[in-house]
């Protein structure tokens, strides 16, 4: 796996330090440049002229257009830490290559997809869940990284380490039954009823009511339907307000979506509206306010809430947090801690879809 990572910063010039003596770099062409030794500091820095530098306290290594430090030992790993502009050091397994792109350091992560998905599973599940939580997160980040292998080639590795991806942090606690999850379900993908992977979409809670995937991103997926979510209820994330002065409110409906607040109607319906099923639009269609955009206009958790006046003020009573698409990652660790099967979770979340081992799939299309 080629993951970018660091990507929330633009990097001029990073710390390089391997917690082993396995660690050698090479240059461009494959060609040994320097064997590391378990701790020594190598400086990797941007030039003006598009190649990067790197150096070890004692020795200026050279300029080149792109490096790779790998380690012929699995286990091996490194620490990082961003120097120009300054981040927070932070561990990785496997290995590292860097160039320079757009006049910044680029860094991706080489990592196994073993590693890569403990990474991932603890970056996006937290370190305490339950082995059978984490297996069903071992097979939704792995479908995931499958299905999106390709999406950031154009720019040189195959994904990002942020939201936009599946966020990655590299090693951290390494929680035993992480590894015994990704160990448990090696190989286990989601696909389709074409053998595709899925769109293994997942959020933090669903609210009590799952989305359509047509009403948050516009196409139709037949496996992304709008269920019934009782397990999510209740959670940290399930309940949440927010608060308007009324004038600023309906002001910003007016410059937002030129809603009509001169129209006592629409305004009455606007401050006493009641989503009791996932909904589309802000009030009706015929404002064309999608509720994708409400959100994010209006910087609130989910699509999923009410609107009520009180005392001159504007009060949104919302559900869930996330987009609502998929998976409700407190509904499932809650299915999970109710004895329910991770395949019970994933069948539940996910419509009329197919667990399958990676090389049965390949069987398959080859047919």
């Amino acid at each position: 796996m080629e993951i970018g990572i660091f990507r929330d910063f633009q990097l001029k010039s990073v710390k390089f330090t391997p917690k082993d003596n396995h660690y050698q770099i090479f240059d461009e062409n494959d060609s040994l440049l320097y064997h590391l030794q378990s701790n020594e500091v190598l400086t990797i820095k941007v030039n003006h002229n598009k190649t990067i530098n790197i150096k070890v306290p004692d020795e200026d290594i050279g300029n080149f257009k792109k490096i790779k430090i790998v380690s012929n030992f699995p286990e091996s790993y490194y620490k990082i830490k961003g120097i120009s502009p300054s981040s927070k050091e932070r561990a990785y397994f496997g290995g590292l290559s860097c160039f320079s792109w757009a006049g910044h350091l680029d860094v991706v992560s080489l990592v196994s997809m073993h590693h890569y998905l403990i990474g991932v599973i603890e970056s996006e599940s937290g370190n305490s869940q339950g082995k059978e939580y984490y297996k069903v997160q071992a097979i939704i980040s792995r479908t995931y990284a499958y299905k999106n292998i390709n999406k950031f080639k154009h720019e040189g590795f195959m994904m990002t380490d942020l939201v936009n991806c599946q966020v990655y942090l590299g090693k951290m606690y390494r929680n035993p039954l992480i590894e015994q999850a990704v160990k448990e379900t090696a190989n286990l993908v989601l696909v389709d009823q074409e053998m595709n992977f899925i769109t293994a979409a997942f959020y933090s809670n669903s609210g009590g009511q799952t989305a359509n995937s047509e009403d948050v991103w516009s196409k139709e997926v037949p496996y992304l339907r709008s269920i019934s979510d009782p397990f999510s209820k209740g959670k940290s994330t399930y309940h949440w307000t927010k608060t308007y002065d009324k004038k600023e409110f309906l002001t910003k409906l007016k410059q937002l979506y030129n809603f009509p607040i001169h129209d006592t109607t629409a305004v009455a319906e606007a401050l006493q509206w009641q989503q009791e099923k996932r909904a589309k639009y802000f009030v009706d269609w015929k404002y064309h306010i999608l509720l994708t955009d409400f959100r994010t206009d209006f910087k609130i958790r989910s699509t999923y809430f009410s609107v009520r006046e009180e005392n001159g003020k504007v009060i949104l009573d919302g559900k869930g947090f996330g987009h609502g698409v998929g998976l409700s990652q407190q509904g499932a660790m809650n299915m999970c801690d109710m004895g329910y099967s991770y395949k019970d979770v994933l069948f539940f979340y996910y419509t009329n879809v197919h667990l399958i081992d990676l090389q049965k799939r390949y069987f398959y299309l080859a047919q």
